[in-house]
């Protein structure tokens, strides 16, 4: 199906619509999943729509909020809270990561998920998450990554992907 907001968009049991978006990304184009949060019965709604127009709008400027908001997470929470106890395979695990050229090298933008307003008429205006698969941490079998909640065009939240669900 297509949507006059989201483009190319199919139904998925599990999550409710899901298209693509390009966007550009430390320096490149990036490919990602966009997930529009419904019910079988429903419309998607003007408030996923406003999201999503409000996030493409300013995204060269809400990027750059992301990569400082992440940096600092793992620096400050994320660095070095598990991991081996072999020192050497510790530091490869952790690299020093210290600006945001550094950091976009490390992460890929995996999702973007808009959430019912239901789900998310708690959360300021136009909320979105953005979800990325991270090179550090060592394998992400949980497929853990990291995630951003953007509201009125600012970062509010850092954390595990799973804050998106």
């Amino acid at each position: 199906m297509t949507d006059k907001t989201f483009g190319e968009i199919e139904y998925d049991e599990q999550y409710g619509y899901i298209g693509h978006t390009t966007l550009v990304f430390g320096g490149g184009e990036q490919s990602v999943e966009v997930v529009i949060g419904c019910d079988d019965d429903e419309d998607i709604s003007q408030f996923q729509r406003d999201a999503f127009e409000a996030l493409l709008k300013g995204w060269d400027e809400v990027q750059h909020k992301i990569a400082a908001a992440i940096l600092e997470y793992y620096n400050e929470e994320e660095k070095g809270a598990y991991g081996p106890e072999d020192e050497s395979e510790f530091e490869s695990w952790w690299p020093d990561i210290d600006t945001e050229e550094e950091l976009v090298k490390k992460i890929h933008l995996d999702s973007i998920v808009i959430e019912s307003e239901y789900v998310m008429e708690s959360h300021g205006e136009n909320p979105v998450y953005i979800l990325f698969n991270r090179d550090w941490g060592g394998e992400d079998t949980e497929d853990n990554g990291v995630a951003v909640l953007i509201e009125d065009g600012e970062v509010t939240e850092v954390g595990y992907k799973d804050i998106a669900f």
